[in-house]
């Protein structure tokens, strides 16, 4: 482990790097820090770095700390008895998460993974609490994402229930595409694998929905990413439009 860089963010082809100090003041969680604070909080964090596929912590584990990621991906997951594995959610640059075992004290709600070599921000749990005590309006910023976060999960629960694959896979696609920049072709860097993974279903079934879509032009794929030419076309279907 190392303390945070003092160096500016880079971008890479494998995307955004950030500095811990840029994500302490750029993210909303802390939007009215000053630099003192802001220095305080910092001293506190260590960065910490994950191979590939490397697990960060595992369902159930106690929550030791709260994560942000710097550089990287990170895929949390639920498996059944059978072996079968479910991607809830992935992160990426300038996202927090195991805010939830870090607030109540309890096991994490899902396993942590690398799908990338990563970065990682972290602060342990004794002193964030101890931060946030001094600070109300931290804590409700930390309970506003927990919201949208629990939200997202009653979306997807009502998805899989009342959606056909295709909107399905339309609606999960918009949501990572959401937020990056469109000049750049929406390249998504996610596998078959993943997707089907997110979905609860096949890799063949999503196979061959992507294909029927690189057929009308909607979309494009390559090694490891998908690239989205027509956002409308893919909002109609997530809407049950043909």
């Amino acid at each position: 482990m190392r303390r945070p860089s003092a160096r500016g963010a880079t971008t890479t082809g494998e995307g955004t790097r950030l500095t811990a100090q840029e994500l302490v003041r750029r993210h909303p969680f802390f939007p009215s820090l000053a630099p003192a604070e802001s220095e305080l909080l910092l001293r506190h964090m260590v960065v910490k770095r994950a191979a590939a596929g490397q697990i960060l912590f595992h369902r159930e584990q106690p929550g030791d700390g709260l994560y942000a990621i710097l550089s990287g991906r990170i895929a949390f997951t639920v498996g059944s008895p059978e072996g079968k594995e479910l991607i809830l959610n992935v992160l990426g640059p300038g996202e927090f998460f195991g805010e939830i075992a870090l607030l109540d004290g309890k096991g994490r709600s899902a396993s942590a993974v690398a799908r990338d070599p990563s970065e990682l921000a972290f602060i342990g749990r004794v002193e964030f609490l101890d931060f946030l005590g001094r600070r109300p309006e931290t804590m409700l910023r930390i309970i506003e994402l927990l919201c949208a976060r629990l939200r997202r999960a009653t979306d997807y629960i009502e998805d899989s229930t009342f959606l056909d694959l295709p909107a399905r896979l339309s609606k999960s696609l918009l949501s990572l595409v959401d937020g990056r920049d469109r000049a750049a072709g929406a390249i998504i860097r996610i596998s078959q694998e993943e997707l089907a993974a997110m979905l609860g279903v096949s890799r063949e079934r999503v196979n061959r929905q992507l294909a029927v879509w690189c057929d009308l032009g909607i979309l494009e794929q390559r090694r490891g990413r998908v690239v989205v030419r027509d956002e409308s076309a893919l909002a109609r279907m997530a809407n049950g439009m043909s």
